[in-house]
């Protein structure tokens, strides 16, 4: 009876879990796939599955001068911001990982930055970027960008710095190399599923980072993709068919990113290495 049991609780669980994970992926699927039927029906078909599709909303949507610059601006926050990210986090980490100094074990307080709401920050940081005649320009959404990114960055690297053994980096400096060139010669090598993670959560976060975006730049030339998306709902109505397309279109680059290095990503989450 106890064998028993123990099978029925153990297929009660399986079922359970299975159920969690269907429900899960449901919930993230779902509206992603109502999307796009939506974007290849043909307007004011309202079937759950239509009775013919159409690429109409696409060809329109790419049709428009607005989306190669939206998508454009939207390229340039990202990679920039990946530069700027990168290796000041990479340092960053690697000095909160390694060294100890005065007021290290606050660091923790970076973690805090991310959760701040967004729109608290806005009308300070409106302020600061016209003193500083960064307001309505690229340079200050990236720079907003770049600072909230940083902490989730260095704390991903720091992590993964601290699971690698400091025995080959102490090989490395008894063999000779200086700090720098065991940092960029052997710890950054190690440290490749972290660094692909933080390139790939700057990339997604700044691609689709709107607030920043919207407070900080009024032109219509400096608009984002999200802000492009946001076009298609207007006070008579909301084109439904030309917002999901481009909702669709402004997919593709991030998950294509993931879906490319999504390994690396999961292993520089956790801190481990690649197998």
């Amino acid at each position: 009876m106890t064998n028993r049991r123990r099978k029925i609780t153990k297929l009660v669980s399986d079922i359970l879990v299975w159920f969690g994970f269907i429900a899960i992926a449901a919930f993230v699927l779902l509206p992603l796939l109502w999307g796009l039927r939506t974007s290849l029906a043909p307007e004011f078909d309202s079937k759950i599955i239509p009775s013919s599709f159409t690429l109409k909303n696409y060809i329109s949507v790419m049709s428009r001068p607005e989306l190669f610059l939206y998508s454009g601006n939207s390229l340039i926050i990202s990679i920039a911001t990946i530069a700027i990210v990168l290796p000041i986090a990479l340092v960053g980490a690697y000095a909160l990982a390694r060294f100890n100094f005065i007021g290290k074990e606050f660091g923790v307080v970076f973690m805090i930055i991310p959760l701040l709401p967004a729109i608290a920050v806005l009308v300070p940081l409106v302020t600061y970027m016209n003193k500083l005649h960064m307001y309505n320009s690229l340079i200050a959404v990236i720079l907003v960008n770049s600072v909230f990114n940083l902490p989730f960055a260095i704390w991903t690297l720091r992590n993964f710095i601290i699971s690698n053994p400091i025995s080959i980096e102490e090989a490395a400096l008894i063999d000779g190399c200086s700090r720098m060139q065991m940092l960029f010669s052997v710890a950054i090598p190690m440290m490749k599923p972290g660094i692909v993670s933080v390139v790939v959560y700057t990339f997604i976060n700044s691609w689709n980072s709107l607030i920043f975006s919207f407070a900080l730049t009024p032109s219509p030339k400096l608009r984002v993709m999200p802000q492009g998306i946001l076009a298609f709902m207007g006070t008579w109505g909301t084109q439904w068919g030309g917002l999901t397309a481009l909702g669709i279109l402004a997919l593709i680059p991030p998950l294509v990113l993931f879906l490319l290095f999504q390994k690396y990503f999961v292993a520089g989450l956790f801190g481990t290495q690649l197998k």
